[in-house]
């Protein structure tokens, strides 16, 4: 079989080289010209596959190892029968430790407890679920919203969106809907964000146009008196420097990029493949070993504290931020491309999973919480 992967897709070419030859490209480099002879694509978000694409090609299989589908044409998918596999999940909780990450950081350098905030989380699927276990851990009332599972479920668990944004900490986990009853563009706009309250911190990991850019950024301009945490922007890889420069903590459209993220985003596609194939899966991914798994804290304060330097020596999201905002100053027409570069050539991050943390002082709700983020004690 001919198979065009993605290039930033990890170890794509080990998983799918038995069923044939596998080239790789640039995602935004893929045209309907490379895929006249081939049969099987596999992209990530930043490649729109459609009717442009796909007209007059052979394409049996198409892939996205991804969590999001909005850059796919599935009704076109269909009406060619072509087999269409998402990788749902794969990075979940790569996404959910990215947002603890941020909160603790955010916290501890405001000297705020946990305990007795709200925290407002829009969207309640693989990634919005693991972020609620992790946030009730550590002390915080959620306040949940979703309004195709309270249709589903009842409204007994559910709140409004404007309870959600006038929590705490506001948190969006939510697909790219562009139009109908849940639509997701500018979910955050003129009209609500005033909403945000004095002091919030605001997160978004989903998709960049959730969130209005232009009105953020004017609300930011007026009054900086909220925290940001921006990892999706409108129109990327050009994205608002000004926007960019205003934001707390900031990166390249990366939360889900831990390494465990990754490779299960290639494994998703590839037992999908499979069972398209009708075969035995037999591909698993290459972990590299951790050369220091153990952590064992300085000091211990308090559980802010803790949390923020035990989740700090496992992800450093101050470098992302660091490396993000030199876009600024460098030439506009440079910009995109250095985006995409981030992505890239990203570092390798390991999930908590992965590390042990030496527990003879902790008491017994410091340890709790760290099992309950899926760090080991010893």
């Amino acid at each position: 079989m001919n198979i065009l992967a993605d290039e930033n897709i990890p170890q794509v070419k080990e998983a799918f080289s038995n069923f044939g030859e596998v080239r790789l490209s640039h995602g935004r480099h893929i045209t309907g010209e490379m895929l006249r002879d081939t049969d099987v694509l596999i992209v990530r978000s930043i490649t729109d596959v459609n009717r442009n694409l796909l007209d007059g090609s052979n394409i049996k299989f198409v892939g996205t190892a991804t969590i999001g589908t909005d850059h796919i044409d599935k009704e076109y998918l269909r009406s060619r029968v072509i087999y269409f596999a998402d990788a749902a999940g794969c990075n979940s909780y790569s996404v959910a430790e990215y947002v603890i990450r941020a909160v603790a950081k955010i916290f501890t350098e405001e000297k705020k407890s946990f305990v007795g905030k709200t925290f407002g989380i829009v969207g309640y699927g693989n990634i919005g679920t693991k972020v609620a276990v992790f946030a009730r851990a550590l002390g915080f009332e959620t306040v949940i919203n979703d309004p195709p599972l309270e249709r589903k479920l009842g409204k007994e668990n559910f709140r409004s969106l404007s309870d959600a944004l006038q929590c705490d900490v506001v948190t969006f986990h939510v697909p790219l809907n562009k139009s109908g009853i849940d639509k997701t563009v500018h979910l955050l706009n003129e009209k609500n964000i005033a909403e945000i309250k004095s002091g919030a911190l605001l997160i978004n990991t989903s998709r960049g146009p959730v969130i209005k850019n232009s009105v953020l950024k004017k609300r930011l301009l007026e009054n900086r008196n909220i925290r940001t945490v921006l990892d999706v922007w409108e129109n990327e890889p050009v994205i608002d420097t000004e926007l960019l420069g205003l934001v707390d903590i900031a990166s390249a459209h990366i939360a889900g990029y831990s390494l465990e993220g990754k490779l299960n985003g290639t494994l998703f596609i590839y037992n999908k493949f499979c069972g398209f194939m009708n075969c035995k899966p037999e591909w698993k991914p290459d972990y590299p070993q951790i050369e220091e798994p153990e952590i064992a804290p300085d000091k211990i304060d308090g559980l802010e504290e803790l949390i923020d330097e035990i989740t700090g020596k496992v992800y450093d999201i101050s470098l992302d931020t660091e490396l993000i905002k030199k876009i600024i100053a460098i030439n506009p027409e440079e910009r995109g491309r250095q985006f995409d570069q981030l992505r890239k050539t990203y570092r390798i991050r390991r999930e908590f999973n992965n590390y042990s943390v030496k527990s003879k002082d902790l008491n017994n709700t410091m340890a709790n919480v760290l099992t309950t983020l899926r760090f080991r004690l010893t």
